[in-house]
């Protein structure tokens, strides 16, 4: 009797557990069933299409603006200001007259000079006949010619002060901005002003440090001003045989026909560090980089009747430079081939991909 009590337990319990099993296991295979009919995870991207171009490496660098007719007016002696020949901003002649100093001084003696020389002249003519007559001694002769010389010296000399006293334009030009005014004392060395030529040429002046480019007279770099605007080209045509011992940089100047640019003028130059090379440009989203370096994800086909069609390729890429927010790259891609741009952080290699409803490229 015990022995079919115990079986009979055994039975029942074995049939609660079967009973159970069974209906886990429809539960289990019904949840399944219904995960299998949920769409497959997947990213959504836009895209873009890899093209290729040339394209040349190039280094920026800052240059300054010379003007080949360009000077610093300045008072080469002491003086009171009597005439200003011209008004701030004005456009002069060569050997105009800007500023003339008090000189009424030295022109009262340098004319006592001049009627000095005069009665030596005078002097001396009449010596001489006497001394063809035989009335005059050489002595006297020899003393008012070497007066005559030394008279004549002084004048010279008068007038070479009177001319440091007038500030003349050595070119004709524009002059700058001035602030003295009639009666100002200048000293020697006082600055008044600029004056620049009227031609279109400019210099561009800049360093090149060593090992960032070589550049040859008669090489092209371009000019754009601090805001990144395109000045245009410039032809070099100067390239210095040594290098700066503090920076280790060499001096280039080009040249370049723009009456637009100014003396002293900050300006950026692009220098070509490298030959031409065919590149694919990449938007910059587009590229990632991982502890193996810069990578693109490739939208490819999937497989057929797939609810998501495209499927997500890495593929290895060597960044060249960036441009103007694109990137240059160099490797396994094919022009036309569909990159992921915008969410491209989200993809990984082999992951489902569906594109946006708006799509660069597309």
């Amino acid at each position: 009797m015990r022995i079919i009590s115990w079986l009979i337990t055994l039975l029942v319990c074995l049939a609660v557990t079967g009973g159970l099993a069974g209906l886990k296991y429809r539960q289990v295979t019904d949840a399944m069933a219904m995960a299998a009919s949920f769409p497959p995870p997947y990213s959504v991207v836009t895209s873009a299409s890899a093209q290729q171009q040339e394209w040349t490496a190039v280094r920026r660098l800052t240059g300054t603006v010379r003007t080949p007719e360009f000077v610093e007016l300045t008072a080469e002696a002491t003086g009171r200001i009597m005439t200003l020949g011209a008004s701030a901003g004005a456009i002069v002649e060569k050997d105009d007259v800007i500023v003339q100093l008090f000189d009424e001084d030295l022109r009262a003696q340098q004319e006592a000079l001049s009627a000095d020389l005069n009665l030596v002249k005078l002097q001396l003519k009449r010596t001489q006949q006497l001394r063809s007559e035989g009335m005059a001694s050489q002595d006297q002769l020899d003393t008012l010619e070497a007066r005559d010389l030394s008279l004549k010296a002084q004048i010279a000399a008068t007038q070479a002060q009177i001319s440091r006293l007038a500030l003349r334009a050595p070119f004709a030009g524009k002059l700058g901005i001035y602030t003295q005014s009639l009666g100002d004392l200048m000293q020697a060395g006082d600055r008044l002003t600029t004056l620049s030529g009227m031609g279109e040429t400019r210099w561009i002046d800049f360093k090149i440090p060593q090992g960032v480019a070589r550049v040859a007279v008669g090489d092209t770099v371009r000019l754009l001003s601090l805001d990144r605007e395109i000045l245009g080209e410039a032809k070099v045509t100067a390239v210095a045989d040594a290098l700066g011992t503090g920076l280790r940089a060499f001096d280039v100047r080009a040249e370049v026909a723009d009456a637009r640019l100014r003396h002293g003028e900050l300006i950026l130059i692009e220098v070509r560090t490298r030959q031409p090379e065919i590149v694919f440009t990449l938007p910059v989203p587009a590229v990632r980089w991982d502890t193996e370096g810069p990578h693109v994800f490739v939208l490819q086909n999937g497989e057929p009747d797939a609810y998501v069609p495209l499927e997500a390729q890495l593929r290895r890429i060597t960044v060249i430079g960036e441009q103007r927010g694109v990137i240059m790259a160099q490797g396994d891609l094919l022009v036309g081939e569909q990159i992921a741009v915008n969410g491209a952080f989200k993809l990984s290699d082999g992951g489902l991909v569906k594109l946006a409803a708006t799509s660069a490229g597309q």
